[in-house]
């Protein structure tokens, strides 16, 4: 059983009333239940739901796709002597201790750490090394890959989505009621509706719950776990681990129905010591931005941004920076160069892999 507040469902119909909604894997008539195993409609003030719920793990469809450059979206697998297991590589991610570039997935998608991954799956064609498992979460359903250097450099994209900015900063409770889309490799790009923010009950842990929009439709099957959860900015907001009302056809071998349960991604992030990787890399702010400035803050400027990583070199008017520590993949701090020049000038990021950030007035710096 776990609880959680979202919107209140009427006859299997979504209102606009927040309600305090709890889980349970078997939902019975009140004339079925003792006193003191019931539900009150409200609870200090506030309308209650229950709702039946069985989670599955998934990750079991088919999907051949290759690409050689890994990115978010595509199918993932491994094969042990009884079956091979499938899931969806979620999104390009960056260590924090050097910016190096991991591929994010699912825990339960992946076999133990220093165990090879392909993709898109053993078996099927053009089916190549995609990675080693290098780490996986203890408490959270997550997990990172270092890709094959023979695949090239991984793609900071999801496949029907495009490049991602990064990951939202806002407390999962916010989400409710915002509009998100996944991409998968068993049902593809879909889009909907963060219903209920699921707090931690006999699980352990707290979820997303995600409905298609219009309600009632199919939003995820077996094989799409390890997606993540965008929003309308395209910020990854979930890693998508389960599947709950998930309705077979009686008629054909298509579902008709199902709804995905993501695990917040802060904690993901936390647990993997990682955050989305982005390309190419953006400055955000550069602080101290003049050289008086500089002067001032012992000789030292600050860069923040996105897509930073250990090689990164720092240029400002095209003469290289003094010294470039990486902090994070957020922070580089940087000794700006002596110009003999009086003026403002562009500064440009250049990562490991070539990769040069776009100037713009965040990125100016004035001697």
């Amino acid at each position: 059983m776990a609880f959680g507040v979202g919107l209140k469902r009427i006859g299997g119909t979504y209102v606009e009333e927040l309600a305090l909604i709890v889980y349970v894997p078997d939902k019975r008539p009140p004339t079925e239940l003792p006193l003191k195993a019931m539900i009150p409609r409200t609870w200090e003030g506030y309308a209650t739901d229950v709702v039946e719920s069985h989670p599955e793990p998934l990750a079991l469809l088919n999907d051949t796709a290759f690409f050689q450059a890994p990115r978010g979206g595509v199918s993932i697998g491994w094969e042990d002597p009884f079956q091979v297991h499938i899931g969806t590589l979620g999104a390009v991610a960056q260590r924090r201790s050097d910016g190096a570039r991991r591929l994010l997935t699912a825990n339960h998608v992946t076999p133990a750490p220093g165990i090879e991954m392909f993709q898109p799956h053993p078996g099927a064609p053009q089916s190549t090394l995609l990675g080693i498992v290098e780490l996986q979460g203890t408490d959270w359903d997550c997990a990172i890959l270092e890709p094959d250097p023979g695949r090239g450099s991984p793609d900071c994209s999801v496949l029907d989505i495009g490049a991602l900015p990064g990951s939202s900063t806002a407390p999962p409770g916010d989400h409710v009621w915002n509009a998100v889309r996944k991409r998968g490799r068993a049902t593809g790009l879909t889009s909907g509706v963060i219903v209920a923010h699921m707090h931690p009950g006999e699980v352990g842990i707290e979820r997303l719950r995600v409905d298609t929009f219009p309600f009632g439709g199919l939003f995820l099957w077996h094989g799409d776990s390890g997606s993540v959860l965008v929003n309308a900015n395209d910020d990854v907001i979930g890693l998508l681990v389960q599947g709950d009302e998930m309705k077979p056809s009686s008629t054909s071998s298509n579902p008709t129905a199902a709804v995905g349960l993501a695990l917040p991604i802060a904690p993901v992030l936390d647990e993997l010591s990682i955050e989305i990787g982005v390309n190419p890399p953006v400055v955000s702010d550069i602080s101290p931005d003049t050289a008086l400035g500089v002067l001032a803050n012992g000789g030292k400027a600050m860069i923040t941004g996105r897509g930073l990583d250990s090689a990164t070199t720092v240029t400002f008017n095209g003469v290289g920076a003094l010294s470039v520590i990486p902090a994070s993949p957020h922070l580089l701090v940087v000794i700006p160069p002596v110009l003999g020049i009086l003026g403002t000038v562009p500064v440009v990021v250049t990562n490991a892999f070539g990769e040069q950030s776009t100037p713009g007035p965040q990125a100016m710096f004035t001697y």
